[in-house]
């Protein structure tokens, strides 16, 4: 019998084997299928920022949440924006729609990144740093990160981990060692650890601490989960892109690592859902199949599900930590985000993982911008070719700082390319057209504000050509009024 809307799933053992939540996904979690054990969400992927009425608040996407809801497994939430070594709040309050999320999909345990994307501006305003970054591997970080995660854990009233990074950077003198940390951070927030075991394998092939030295310095009796993912060779570093199958080495190591894991409750499969096409749904079954096998050939262990404990130092109204960590964290923090927007060549002898970092934040902007304004990027594409094209958007991104949702990045730049137009209508005369019908699908979005629009051809003919990757050519004159309402 199903269970009810909002009962939890309480499994007799350890979940076991599942993956990042996606919708191009499902099939793999539909009834009848037993790969999947246990579903990792990342809620803040099915989030919004939209400011109707002015003021700015987080909205989540209905439909997908109740997709998510429907598949009766386990779940487990995995945070992607608010990670625990940020010195700079949200300024947007997300916490009510974490808190939905937690009661919606009842998690078993709830995680997020050793990591930050927030810093505070030189006018005091907090802005986005445009990816997660790793923090400064020092004390004060360790008691920053400890005060957000018992921050967390205290606001959705569930068991928490945090999870080991990835860190292209050269190790500094005066920086703990990669285990070292992780382990300080776990005593220090009384936390389990999500243990990313390919971020580990990344840190070791770009000339950071092998992942035997990192593991031997680790509590291994605290992981209670594993991550596994596949990534790419770039800038001549391993990249942790989420872009294929387990690299074979790493499913070796997983495989010794395992009986090792007393409190191991699951081993999931990451995937970025643009990366799917070429893997493919037959590539992800295989994937969870070899994974099966490693987890049925774990020697039997007991296994208990965490249990949220609200201790002294968690009791609303007290001080959550060192408040004076914070203000001593914010300016390391400011000093890498600084680095990243500064061009390398003015500075010799400059972390070449700067660079690495540099072209990973350029790249998710670039696809943010893609997939929220595709037909005006088609178009841009065909009128100015690939190279020209490039050009355009790197002039974008190293005028304006990052934004950290698609629909944010997509408005800045459309207000940025409307200056531009009387340069390049000559060349795409339909190009006003189509930005403004695309800025008109943000703004209803973010702010619900209706648009009226006018067309001096087939919108439809238009657009359909623009998604096949045909230039608009021979389309005839034609007057059309459209109107972009609310809901």
């Amino acid at each position: 019998m199903p269970s009810p809307p909002g009962a939890r799933l309480l499994p007799p053992e350890a979940p076991g084997v599942g993956l990042v939540w996606w919708p191009a996904l499902a099939p793999l979690v539909a009834p009848g299928t037993d790969l999947v054990s246990v579903l990792e969400v990342e809620p803040q992927a099915f989030w919004e920022l939209v400011a109707h009425g002015g003021q700015p608040h987080y909205r989540a996407n209905e439909a997908l949440f109740e997709q998510v809801a429907a598949v009766q497994l386990p779940k487990l939430l995995h945070g992607v924006g608010h990670p625990f070594c940020n010195a700079a709040e949200d300024p947007v309050d997300p916490w009510p729609l974490w808190r939905q999320a937690v009661e919606r999909l009842n998690p078993l345990w709830v995680s997020e990144h050793l990591s930050f994307n927030r810093t505070t501006g030189p006018q005091g305003r907090v802005e986005s740093a445009g990816f997660l970054l790793p923090p400064p591997q020092t004390c004060v970080a360790v008691r920053q990160a400890a005060r957000n995660i018992r921050l967390f854990r205290q606001r959705l009233q569930r068991p928490v981990a945090f999870e080991t990074g990835v860190h292209y950077l050269r190790p500094q003198a005066d920086e703990m060692g990669d285990g070292e940390f992780f382990a300080a951070v776990s005593k220090a927030a009384d936390a389990d650890l999500l243990l990313d075991l390919h971020n580990l394998w990344c840190n070791e092939r770009n000339g950071r601490c092998s992942v035997e030295a990192v593991l031997e310095a680790l509590p291994l009796h605290r992981v209670r989960e594993l991550h596994l993912a596949g990534g790419m060779q770039e800038r001549g570093f391993w990249l942790d892109a989420h872009s294929a199958a387990v690299p074979q080495p790493l499913m070796e190591l997983t495989e010794r690592l395992l009986p090792r894991l007393p409190a191991l409750g699951a081993l999931i499969f990451e995937l970025l859902p643009e990366h799917l096409p070429a893997v493919g749904l037959d590539g992800v079954q295989r994937q969870l199949e070899q994974l099966q096998a490693l987890w049925g050939r774990r020697p039997p262990m007991r296994w208990t599900l965490p249990v949220f404990r609200p201790q002294a130092a968690d009791a609303p109204g007290q001080d959550f930590g060192d408040e004076e960590a914070a203000l001593a964290l914010a300016p390391q923090l400011r000093r890498l985000v600084d680095a990243l927007s500064a061009p390398l060549s003015s500075s010799a002898g400059a972390d070449p993982g700067l660079r690495v970092l540099q072209g990973l934040i350029a790249d998710f902007r670039r696809g943010a911008l893609a997939r929220t304004l595709r037909h005006t990027l088609s178009l841009l594409l065909l009128g100015l070719g690939r190279q020209e094209t490039s050009a355009l958007l790197d002039e974008y991104i190293h005028a304006f700082a990052p934004e950290p949702f698609a629909a944010i990045e997509a408005e800045q730049f459309c207000q940025w390319l409307q200056g531009l137009l009387p340069r390049l209508r000559g060349r795409m005369p339909l190009l006003a057209e189509v930005l403004a019908f695309e800025q008109a699908l943000v703004r209803v979005t973010r702010h619900g504000t209706a648009s009226t629009l006018q067309w001096s051809v087939d919108p439809s003919a238009l657009l359909g050509l623009l998604a096949a990757g045909q230039a608009p050519a021979g389309l005839a004159p034609q007057s059309v009024t459209m109107v972009l309402e609310a809901g």
